[in-house]
């Protein structure tokens, strides 16, 4: 990847995350005294509390930071940024219409990053959790998107990194089961959106058939990125 793309595909994802932290942190701040908390859902109770699901909760962060620079053409990067306004939007209007929040446990003898968990990322904004939406987006569009995923293994390696995720959100006591199949619905949803915008590549079986956009001279062959015999 060149220099310029690389730094608008980093500005873009930073732009994004920027947006979301900000209007994020606003709604806790709006919603904290009215929120319902929930103190237990069934997964809870099988489910031991480990604060080493910290780091593939985290993780979510790298899953969804991929995709900005290992999607191959500009208009699937900033499709894949409407979508995550799009998901987040839809978060934030629940959020204020039915804020609720996660007893979670304290963090007297737990490791230290557990404790600063606890003062970044309140326990509100918890239906549907966005998390697992984001989450679902970004491995769908590793997926179908990035050369370096789109096959067996690399999508085998995304549906485990998935569902460990998954099952951190809750371990951890961020969300309830609820909240992240919300999330996860929510994440589809998004996913068909990011799909809508994908067209079918030209069926070539011939170089000479691959054309510039309405006709025209032939392309160069390095630059026919939409012919299968060149891939």
């Amino acid at each position: 990847m060149k220099v310029r793309p690389f730094f608008q595909r980093l500005a873009l994802g930073a732009l994004v995350g920027l947006i979301a932290t900000i209007v994020y942190r606003l709604i806790q701040d709006l919603v904290a005294t009215r929120a319902e908390i929930r103190q237990e859902c069934w997964t809870w109770r099988w489910l031991p509390f480990n604060t080493v699901w910290l780091w593939p909760y985290v993780s979510m962060f790298l899953l969804v930071g991929l995709p900005w620079f290992f999607m191959r053409e500009w208009k699937q990067v900033k499709r894949f940024a409407i979508c995550l306004l799009a998901m987040a939007l839809t978060g934030w209007i629940t959020f204020l219409a039915y804020p609720t929040a996660c007893v979670r446990p304290s963090a007297d003898g737990q490791p230290r990053y557990y404790a600063i968990l606890l003062i970044v990322d309140q326990s509100d904004n918890c239906m549907p959790c966005l998390h697992a939406a984001f989450s679902v987006l970004a491995t769908w569009a590793l997926a179908t998107s990035s050369s370096f995923f789109r096959n067996l293994m690399g999508r085998l390696l995304l549906a485990v990194w998935l569902g460990v995720l998954s099952v951190s959100i809750v371990a951890l006591r961020q969300h309830t089961d609820v909240d992240v199949l919300a999330g996860m619905v929510l994440g589809g949803v998004g996913a068909w959106g990011f799909t809508l915008g994908e067209t079918s590549p030209a069926t070539h079986t011939d170089i000479s058939s691959c054309r510039a956009p309405g006709g025209g001279n032939v392309k160069k062959l390095q630059d026919c990125g939409e012919c299968p015999i060149m891939r």
